[in-house]
């Protein structure tokens, strides 16, 4: 490990151009010159963009990723000290882009210049969407954690798309239909974000899309646009049936592309199935919490673990990641209809590890008629993908009983680190109220935790049992 002269004067360069932009916009923003917006959104720029100059010019890739960790550490420690603070609550995003280009330096399958697109995808884009949405939208929705708007989301698409075309030097109509799909991604990927966390997920999406669609004939990327407007049919008439929000409609046509991009149309069956059965199942109880549609808390909770493990198989081709996607998506299948036909039929419903008598629908309780649905559930499930992936009766019985564990284990994370409050009335409850009392659990552990922890286990587990 070396730094040679030019990589040596190409990083003294790009320290050189932070360290004055750090300097001359601290300056300006303290005689009134930029609002501290402004300021910070072209720091943003110039320091990300400087950051894509260094990635193209440095020879040893491997030595300018552990400086971006370096950096990422040092960030981290300012921040944990209370500076460098844009934001009236913590947030890390200064920290998480020099992770980000660390993490895509050090993966071999990625090009050099779709690392260097990303970086200038977080760096223009991103501070555009930022700037745009402050000033011109009128509404804002939480679509994670943080408010967002459409007005942003088209400013990062329209940005990126210009980006892309002059990037790339795609300038026909085909390199047109190229280039609107390859910003599509990236700016639904910046509507999710909690502390920043953006500047870790965009440029990693940033990548990870155009290895794929860079990939595609011209022939499939006129089919796969048909498939985008299909999607956005779908997401709005889950909308219009209350079976999504607006940000679960949002966070599912995420997931959508990469399931398509990843597993083509049959990969749908397993997702698609756990959504239509899990949204109507959710209507038969009135005063469930999901009566107006799942949000994106709750698709991402559910799908994120099977979507991750179609990444790795679609970069590897081993089908032992596939068949571990259709164990996360049985699992969410399997839990969701135990928990909903469970709390209609209004059994005699226990603490799966105390026995104690609980409310029908409490998280940790079970009952014959919720354990055997859920149960059914993931069989029924199992059944149908073994049909469409043409997978053997052993399959079937993995996919099934590991589906069948995951709803167990579900219920015994829910008695034991969900947080859970008594009322003044006696009664368990798992969302706050007025007078009620934390009696156990962890405050940061709820419902939505306990379903990717639980999804995230036996998935896991399945890996490292069939590998």
């Amino acid at each position: 490990m070396y730094l040679s002269q030019h990589d040596l004067l190409t990083g003294l360069i790009a320290f050189g151009i932070i360290l004055l932009a750090l300097a001359g916009i601290e300056i300006t923003v303290k005689k009134g010159l930029l609002s501290k917006l402004i300021g910070r959104k072209l720091l943003h720029i110039i320091a990300i963009c400087t950051c894509a100059y260094a990635m193209n010019g440095f020879e040893n890739k491997k030595m300018l990723a552990y400086i971006f960790l370096a950096f990422f550490f040092i960030l981290l420690a300012v921040i944990k000290k209370g500076r460098m603070q844009v934001n009236y609550y913590k947030t890390y995003g200064i920290a998480f882009f020099p992770l980000a280009f660390c993490i895509l330096l050090l993966i071999p399958v990625f090009e050099n210049r779709v690392v260097v697109f990303a970086a200038l995808v977080l760096g223009i884009c991103d501070a555009v969407a930022g700037v745009t949405g402050e000033f011109f939208s009128w509404k804002k929705i939480i679509f994670l954690f943080e408010q967002k708007s459409w007005i942003g989301f088209a400013a990062f698409y329209f940005s990126c798309f210009l980006l892309s075309v002059i990037y790339f030097r795609q300038y026909s109509l085909q390199g047109f239909v190229l280039c609107s799909i390859l910003c599509l991604l990236p700016a639904l990927t910046e509507l999710f974000s909690y502390k920043g966390s953006d500047n870790l997920s965009v440029p990693v999406i940033a990548s990870v899309w155009p290895y794929f669609i860079l990939q595609l004939t011209n022939h499939q990327l006129q089919v796969f646009l048909l498939w985008i407007f299909l999607f956005l049919i779908l997401c709005l008439f889950a909308i219009n049936k209350k079976w999504l929000t607006v940000s679960g409609a949002a966070a599912a046509g995420w997931m959508a592309l990469i399931l398509f991009i990843t597993g083509g149309a049959i990969s749908f069956i397993a997702p698609g199935i756990f959504l239509i059965s899990g949204s109507l199942l959710s209507k038969l109880n009135k005063p469930a919490k999901e009566k107006n549609g799942r949000n994106a808390i709750q698709v991402f909770c559910n799908g994120i673990i099977g979507i991750l493990v179609m990444i790795l198989f679609a970069f590897t081709q081993q089908q032992v990641y596939l068949l571990a996607a259709l164990v996360s998506f049985c699992i969410s299948l399997s839990d969701s209809v135990s928990s909903e036909l469970g709390t209609y039929f209004k059994g005699k419903t226990i603490d799966i590890l105390s026995l104690k008598r609980l409310k029908p629908g409490v998280s940790g309780g079970v009952s014959w008629q919720g354990t055997l649905c859920g149960f059914i559930g993931a069989a029924v499930l199992a059944a149908l993908v073994c049909f469409a992936y043409k997978l053997t009766t052993g399959i079937f019985l993995w996919i099934t009983l590991s589906g069948f564990l995951g709803m167990l284990i579900d219920s015994l994370l829910g008695s034991t680190i969900q947080c859970k409050y008594k009322t003044a009335a006696g009664e368990m409850i798992e969302d706050y109220e007025a007078n009620a009392i934390k009696v156990k659990g962890f405050s940061w552990c709820n419902n939505d935790m306990v379903n990717i922890l639980s999804n995230a286990i036996v998935t896991i587990a399945f890996l490292l049992l069939c590998r």
